[in-house]
């Protein structure tokens, strides 16, 4: 089974408004020095009492735009966004042409979940004012984070823009980081990373970043490094937990994986990414049972998480008695995605196992649609086929999959296997030794070629080929018997009643486990 999985992680520290500048409206007071009371105030009290303060000037004047504005963006600190829009609607409609408020105004509809309108605010500010900072860094960040292609390079534009406008503006750095990055022009992103290095050397976003460019380079020792230090500067910073993790994965260092994403599940209980990530990395680690409960976990926090549904079928599928269960859990995920590879694919291979064939194979048909190039899908979609009784469509899968990928072990692997069934076992031969040769640790090649040659009563050969299969899956009970057969015929009978023993011994631990397997 597939190891790994992707959510695709976050590029960038996301910042609000807030952090950019100063926030329209508020003018000259912005200047005044603040008493004690104010520098040791929390922002929420600060925000609260700027509230207050806007609604008084306003009892006093409904139509002051800027006691409107102030109030609205207290009111985005204290994350009452509804109430903010509707005080920047006011004070548009008495100042059409204040390019700050109609920034201010992008700003709430994007956190409102109202990107386009956010989009369209953004482009009206610059209307009227093309020298706004903000609007430049809001338009560039919003059509960064909508994930378009074709917007990428209008979005570096916008940021750096803002940039020329205002160089002192670091933020603006950390977003065009994420955006060179998804070029990928990784240049132009170390050149905005070295800048933020000698101005901002303690930040502990500079170092996440420095992470992210390393991962991106393949270096994942650095990176596990930059994102460790990231961490112990703030432990809030979740994206560089997330990375970490993720390099780990990367890496195959499960074990380590389960460590970062079980703090990161402990740090954020609500978190469907880092519950997902955690039961993976305990899957890929051999604990089946916690990462079950982990998807299930994930399951809860996020009913419509895809990449959940999928993991807990492949878990399930993994203990062996709990198929029809599993085949339940991949069908949700095609449902709430069908086009999602890795559901359709384990849900074939489980409806295989159920001996469903005639699903099995709609189900890796799909899967083929969706990566053509796969060759385990491709291989398992012959297979199934060749059990629905369709031979001849079996085998112009693995003769495709030979021609496009000869040096594919599970290609020839499939094409002997089925040239066995069909009495060719010259041929099987052949090709099945050319797929061990290929892939040496592939059992099933191994497993395979032993058959075909004791169907041609060269035991000694065959006994070769399954001892090499045995060393690969010590608990394969097929490869024992078959195995024991082979040394019978030639009259090794203490040896092949050995092997027949540890098949007993196998079959009785399977049918009397009750553990996950």
């Amino acid at each position: 089974m597939s190891k790994i999985m992707f959510i695709r992680s976050a590029a960038v520290v996301l910042l609000p408004l807030a952090c950019f500048g100063v926030i329209a409206g508020q003018g000259p007071a912005a200047t005044k020095e603040r008493s004690h009371v104010e520098r040791f105030s929390t922002p929420e009290v600060r925000a609260e009492r700027s509230e207050g303060d806007a609604t008084a000037r306003l009892a006093a004047n409904p139509k002051d735009d800027e006691a409107l504005n102030m109030r609205s963006v207290a009111r985005m600190r204290l994350g009452r966004y509804s109430e903010a829009l509707d005080d920047l609607r006011a004070a548009i409609s008495l100042k059409p042409t204040n390019a700050e408020y109609q920034a201010n105004f992008g700003y709430v509809l994007w956190k409102l979940g109202r990107a386009e309108e956010a989009v369209a605010a953004e482009r009206a500010a610059l209307k009227i004012d093309l020298k706004n900072t903000t609007a430049h860094y809001q338009l560039g960040r919003f059509l960064l984070r909508l994930g378009e292609r074709k917007d990428l390079n209008e979005a570096i534009s916008e940021l750096r823009r803002a940039l020329e406008l205002d160089p002192r503006q670091f933020e603006v750095r950390f977003e065009l980081i994420a955006a060179y990055r998804e070029l990928p022009d990784l240049a132009q992103a170390a050149a905005q990373l070295d800048v933020l290095q000698d101005s901002r050397p303690t930040d502990p976003r500079v170092f996440y970043v420095t992470g992210l460019l390393d991962a991106d380079r393949n270096d994942l020792s650095s990176a596990v490094r930059n994102f460790n230090e990231a961490i112990k500067r703030d432990p809030t910073l979740y994206g560089a937990w997330q990375d970490l993790g993720l390099a780990y994965i990367k890496a195959s260092r499960w074990d380590e994986a389960v460590k970062v994403f079980s703090d990161l599940a402990q740090r954020q209980p609500s978190s469907v990414e880092a519950a997902y990530f955690h039961a993976l990395s305990l899957y890929n680690a051999g604990n089946m049972a916690q990462a079950e409960q982990e998807a299930r976990r994930a399951l809860r926090v996020d009913a419509g998480a895809v990449e959940a549904h999928t993991l807990l079928g492949i878990v399930l599928a993994s203990r062996g008695n709990a198929n029809a269960e599993a085949a339940d859990a991949l069908s949700q995920a095609i449902a709430l995605n069908p086009n999602s590879f890795d559901a359709q694919l384990y849900l074939g291979r489980v409806q295989y196992a159920l001996k469903d064939y005639a699903g099995s194979v709609r189900s890796l048909r799909a899967a083929v649609l969706l990566n053509p190039r796969h060759v385990e899908a491709r291989f398992f979609l012959g297979t199934a086929l060749e059990s629905a009784g369709d031979s001849d469509a079996a085998m112009a899968e693995y003769q495709s999959l030979s021609k496009s990928d000869p040096d594919s072990a599970i290609g020839q692997l499939g094409l002997g296997a089925l040239l066995v069934k069909q009495g060719k076992v010259s041929e099987a031969v052949a090709v099945l030794r050319r797929a061990a040769t290929l892939d040496p640790s592939e059992f099933e090649a191994h497993w395979a070629l032993g058959r075909a040659l004791a169907l041609q009563e060269k035991y000694a050969d065959a006994v070769a080929s399954f001892e090499k299969a045995i060393a690969l899956a010590p608990n394969r009970s097929d490869a024992h018997y078959q195995l024991g057969l082979s040394l019978k015929r030639l009259g090794r009978t203490a040896e092949a009643n050995r092997e027949f023993a540890i098949v007993d011994r196998l079959n009785t631990e399977f049918r009397t486990s009750s553990s996950p397997k």
